[in-house]
C-alpha cells in the first residue's frame, strides 16, 4: 500500500504488535505503542472506545476478527490473549496456546507462524488506516486530517459492480432516524417473531419507529407486528418457520413521514434449540438479498414515485453472531450480482457503529468504490 501522511507503516505496526504480545493486554497502559496509537486515531476507534489503551485493544480485537476465524484468527486471538479469561496470561503461555492451534512446537510457531500472524493482523489494521485517509493529490491536497465517520453522517460513494457504476450511501446513525430511503431491510428470524419494542436490535428499532402513537404516547397501531401476523395467518405459518432467506414486506407506519415507504423483513436467523442464541447461515443472506430485489422489482411501479433506494444493515451481525466482515462479504457479493442485472437502484448501508462503518467503507474501497467530492455527503 502507498505511504500516506499520518499513517504508520506496516513495519511499525508489526513492531508494536510484537511489544503488545510480550507485555499483554493488562500492561497496555504502561506500553509505548506509537504506531498502534496512531492507527487507532485514524480508524475512529479512539473515540468509540473512550480513548487511551482501550482504543488500542479495540483496534487489535477488530483486526483479529476481520481475519475471519480459522487457524489464523484463532492463533491471533491466542497470541494477544483476546479470549475470555486469557488477557492476563503470560506471554509464554499465550504462545504455547497459539502453537497448539497449528499443531506445531512452540519453537516452530515462534520462528514461522507467529511472524505470519503479526503481519496479517498488521495488514488488517493498515487497511483501515488507508481507507480512512484521503489520498494525496499532486497539489498536496488531502494531507489534512482524514474525514472520519461521525454519528448522524451520510457518506456518499460511487459504487462499482462489474462495469456498472451506481450510488452508495453509508449511514452512520440509528436506523430509527433514517430518512429518504424507500425500502429498509430488517433482519429477522425464521419464525418472523419480532423482538419487543424496547430491545436494541435493528428489527426492534424499526418496529418502534413504525408504531403509530397517540398524543399521550399510547400505542394506537403496532403496524409492523400487526402486518407480519396477518401475513403469517394468510400463508398458514403461525408458529411455524419459513425458509431461511424468506422476505416479507410491510408498510412503514410512522416512518412514512420521513420518506421510508416499505420495510422488508428478511428471515435469516434460526433459533438454536434450548438457548437464547441464533445461528445464521451466510447462504441465507444471499437468498435474502435475491428475494429483496425480486420483491422490490415487483413493487417498484406500485408507488409514485417508483421505489428506487434500498437500505441494508449488516444481516446476521447482531444476535445472529456473524462477524460484521463475514456479513458484509456475503451481502456485498449478493448485491453485486443483482446490481449488474438491474442498475436502477441506489444502495444504502446502515450502521450506528463507527468501527463497523469504517469496515464497510474499507471493503467498498477495495471493491472499487470512489468517494464523492466533499459537500455531497449528508
Amino acid at each position: 500500500m502507498p505511504a500516506r501522511p499520518g499513517v504508520p507503516t506496516l513495519e511499525d505496526i508489526v513492531a508494536d504488535l510484537r511489544v503488545l504480545r510480550e507485555r499483554g493486554l493488562v500492561r497496555l497502559r504502561h506500553a509505548d505503542l506509537p504506531a498502534l496509537s496512531q492507527a487507532a486515531a485514524r480508524t475512529s476507534v479512539l473515540a468509540a472506545a473512550g480513548g487511551g489503551p482501550g482504543a488500542i485493544e479495540a483496534l487489535v480485537r477488530a483486526a483479529v476478527e476481520n481475519l475471519g476465524g480459522g487457524y489464523l484468527g484463532a492463533a491471533a486471538a491466542a497470541t494477544f490473549g483476546l479470549a475470555r479469561g486469557a488477557r492476563d496470561m503470560p506471554a509464554s503461555d499465550r504462545r504455547r496456546r497459539a502453537a497448539l492451534v497449528y499443531g506445531v512446537s512452540v519453537e516452530r510457531f515462534r520462528k514461522y507462524h507467529e511472524r505470519i500472524v503479526m503481519e496479517q493482523v498488521a495488514e488488517e489494521i493498515l487497511k483501515w488506516c488507508v481507507a480512512s485517509t484521503p489520498p494525496l493529490r499532486p497539489d498536496g491536497a488531502g494531507q489534512g486530517r482524514a474525514a472520519q465517520p461521525e454519528i448522524g453522517r451520510q457518506l456518499v460513494l460511487d459504487g462499482q459492480a462489474g462495469d456498472a457504476r451506481f450510488p452508495i450511501v453509508v449511514h452512520i446513525e440509528p436506523v430509527e432516524l433514517l430518512s429518504g430511503v424507500d425500502i429498509v431491510v430488517a433482519p429477522g428470524n425464521i419464525y418472523l417473531e419480532l423482538p419487543q419494542q424496547f430491545k436494541s436490535s435493528v428489527s426492534a428499532a424499526l418496529r418502534r419507529a413504525a408504531t403509530v402513537r397517540g398524543p399521550d404516547g399510547r400505542i394506537v397501531a403496532d403496524v409492523v407486528a400487526d402486518e407480519l401476523q396477518s401475513w403469517l395467518r394468510r400463508n398458514g405459518r403461525p408458529g411455524l418457520p419459513v425458509a431461511p432467506g424468506t422476505v416479507v414486506a410491510t408498510s412503514s407506519g410512522s416512518m412514512a413521514s420521513r420518506g421510508v415507504r416499505r420495510i422488508y423483513h428478511a428471515a435469516v436467523a434460526s433459533p438454536r434449540p434450548g438457548t437464547n442464541d441464533y445461528d445464521v447461515e451466510p447462504t441465507a443472506i444471499a437468498r435474502a438479498v435475491r428475494n429483496v430485489f425480486a420483491l422490490a422489482r415487483a413493487e417498484r411501479r406500485r408507488f409514485g414515485p417508483a421505489l428506487r433506494s434500498l437500505g441494508f444493515p449488516l444481516l446476521g451481525a447482531g444476535r445472529g453472531g456473524l462477524h460484521p466482515a463475514t456479513s458484509f462479504a456475503w451481502l456485498w457479493t449478493s448485491l453485486e450480482r443483482e446490481i449488474v442485472d438491474d442498475r436502477a437502484w441506489e444502495i444504502h448501508f446502515i450502521t450506528r457503529c463507527r468501527p463497523t462503518a469504517d469496515l464497510i467503507i474499507a471493503r467498498l474501497a477495495e471493491a472499487g468504490a470512489i468517494f464523492e467530492p466533499p459537500g455531497q455527503a449528508g
